[in-house]
């Protein structure tokens, strides 16, 4: 952080002026009414650490080295820039529009030293703006750092205005998880508790996208592409992920939980595999957690070992290079083993049908079992009419049932 610059101390000197208008934020515990400022563009800087952009930045750092926006602030912007754009397209010209035709409704916040907290996309419009020759400037709270806000402070400031604005969709689900893992897990900013509040969310909730973050971290670690978030986006495995984390927890056997998880793992490398969420879904009911699972962790061992001895060997950087490395350095057969699965499947639909009239009849049994018969004493004589009718057509048909 540059302890030099401050933009709330220096505003005059800054060409910053006061917009009239204030936001409400709760920092620290405390809420209060914030000045907002109307503030010159080339005074500030995109947060490297927006979940938004994360996973760019994790493929644009495969081949570069980490940005410092110290070194060359113009240069810096523009590649946050073109990430902010690119993460949502749709979104972002629907905020540039809106903010040409209405201004900017909604206020930012940043810090005394420039670096935008809250309204990146908002800041990366009116960059666009200026270009086009309509003269912008960021209306936001500034915050200052140096008077005793933490980075825990400013995350948990930012996770409030995120989470009380921004609808689901608004947000990619991978970069949502990459969020979760740096606060939660990684940095350890937050507990469960305290992530829960500062986003609305439940604890449940909290703890089902912490294990799915995690989960996403493994499967990274299986195929050797450590935290290189971008292949879990492009691989659009946040279903698979949510199913694998269900599954798992069904999982009785000790010690099988790694076995079945990284089958699963190598799973979502196989392209034969039409939706991949519904057909891990499928595995972990008919497969995982039936008398089938021994047959299926023995079908997919081998093809499991392969893809993930040949990914280890060296580092791998996409998706590409992960395709490329499993064509040439293994005899995997990704065809081979999805139809080895739809076969499992569909002899364990066969052998459901086969059984599904003594499941019915099971399931008459315990209806039966919860059945009061000392109620039968109380009824009236109509309904006790009624009930011996129906008796008699039960048992009728249960003696036509004994004829085949």
């Amino acid at each position: 952080m540059d302890q030099t610059k401050n933009l709330l101390k220096n505003r005059s000197s800054y060409g910053i002026t006061e917009t009239g208008v204030t936001k409400k934020l709760t920092v620290r515990g405390h809420t209060d009414n914030y000045t907002v400022y109307k503030i010159p563009l080339e005074l500030l800087f995109y947060n490297n650490q927006n979940g938004r952009i994360a996973t760019a930045y994790s493929q644009y750092l495969e081949n570069k080295p980490e940005l410092n926006y110290q070194d060359d602030l113009e240069k810096y912007n523009e590649i946050f820039h073109e990430f902010i754009v690119k993460s949502d397209e749709k979104a972002f010209k629907r905020t540039k529009s809106n903010i040409k035709t209405f201004g900017q409704e909604e206020p930012a916040v940043v810090l005394q030293d420039g670096r935008v907290v809250d309204g990146n996309r908002r800041f990366t419009c009116l960059r666009e703006l200026n270009k086009e020759g309509i003269t912008s400037y960021l209306e936001a709270v500034i915050l200052d750092a140096t008077e005793g806000i933490t980075d825990k402070d400013i995350k948990k400031l930012e996770l409030q205005l995120q989470h009380a604005k921004e609808r689901p969709e608004d947000y990619n689900p991978i970069d949502y998880l990459v969020d979760v893992y740096r606060d939660i897990i990684k940095s350890k900013h937050f507990t469960i508790e305290e992530y829960s509040n500062s986003t609305g969310k439940t604890k449940r909730e909290v703890t089902k996208v912490r294990d799915k973050a995690q989960l996403m971290i493994e499967f990274l670690e299986f195929i050797n592409a450590n935290e290189k978030f971008h292949i879990a986006k492009n691989l659009k495995i946040d279903g698979p992920l949510e199913e694998i984390n269900s599954i798992l927890k069904k999982v009785k056997k000790e010690g099988e939980e790694q076995t079945v998880k990284e089958s699963l793992f190598a799973l979502l490398l196989n392209d034969e595999l039409d939706d991949k969420t519904r057909k891990i879904r499928e595995i972990g009911n008919k497969l995982i957690k039936t008398e089938y699972r021994e047959d299926f962790l023995e079908k997919v061992e081998d093809y499991t070992d392969e893809i993930h001895d040949s990914l280890n060997e060296e580092s791998q950087t996409g998706i590409e290079s992960i395709v490329t490395t499993i064509n040439n350095k293994t005899s995997v057969d990704h065809m081979g083993m999805s139809e080895n699965i739809e076969n499992l499947l569909r002899n364990k639909g066969i052998e459901d049908e086969k059984s599904a009239p003594l499941n019915y009849l099971n399931k008459i049994n315990r209806e039966l079992d919860s059945l009061d018969v000392n109620q039968i004493k109380y009824m009236d004589d109509e309904n006790k009419e009624k009930f011996e009718n129906q008796l008699s057509k039960t048992i009728d048909r249960m003696n036509h049932l004994l004829e085949y």
